[in-house]
């Protein structure tokens, strides 16, 4: 069996997901509005207001419409919120 492709930049996420079965397959570089709402735990109108707001990149037009999983990850690291230690 060949060893799993990786990405050499150290900053970013290996492209390989195991599907639960002991098989490994490649992570989506880009998905579709549903998904994306889906990964967010969004509403899909809430992606396509983010995506015309520019806050999350999206490729192509209509049905083709993708939004590429970096974004999202841009996305959910802008919006962190970082609470100090809770007193008590």
């Amino acid at each position: 069996m060949l060893p799993a492709p990786t990405t050499s930049h150290t900053h970013h996420a290996e492209l390989v997901i195991p599907d639960g079965n002991g098989r490994e397959r490649l992570e989506p570089l880009q998905v579709t509005i549903n998904e994306a709402a889906r990964l967010l735990a969004y509403d899909s109108r809430t992606i396509r207001r983010l995506i015309r707001r520019g806050e999350i990149a999206a490729v192509g037009e209509g049905r083709l419409r993708r939004v590429p999983v970096q974004s999202l990850r841009d996305y959910q690291q802008r919006h962190l919120i970082t609470s100090p230690h809770t007193a008590g």
